[in-house]
């Protein structure tokens, strides 16, 4: 679990906007918001990768920042699956 983990937070955004979903995760005040990869990409560049992404995230509630990502796979039909990646 670990190797997929470090390998997932490592691949660029923009080999995860097909199949993939980012969610920001503030577990302080337990709110969960989908973030938007095709915005994000668009505004900060293709090289872009999860873990400087992670680094970025603050919470829109309580504007704590959290490092907490979770990473779901939606496969092509764009239905999340449910499998959760975090670190």
């Amino acid at each position: 679990m670990f190797q997929i983990t470090v390998y997932m937070y490592s691949m660029k955004l923009t080999e995860l906007v097909k199949h993939f979903e980012l969610y920001g995760v503030c577990i302080d005040c337990r709110r969960m918001e989908q973030l938007d990869i095709a915005s994000i990409v668009a505004a900060g560049g293709s090289q872009l990768d999860v873990k400087t992404i992670r680094a970025r995230v603050r919470c829109r509630q309580c504007n704590r920042r959290t490092a907490d990502i979770r990473i779901v796979y939606s496969g092509p039909c764009g239905h999340a699956r449910g499998f959760h990646y975090r670190d």
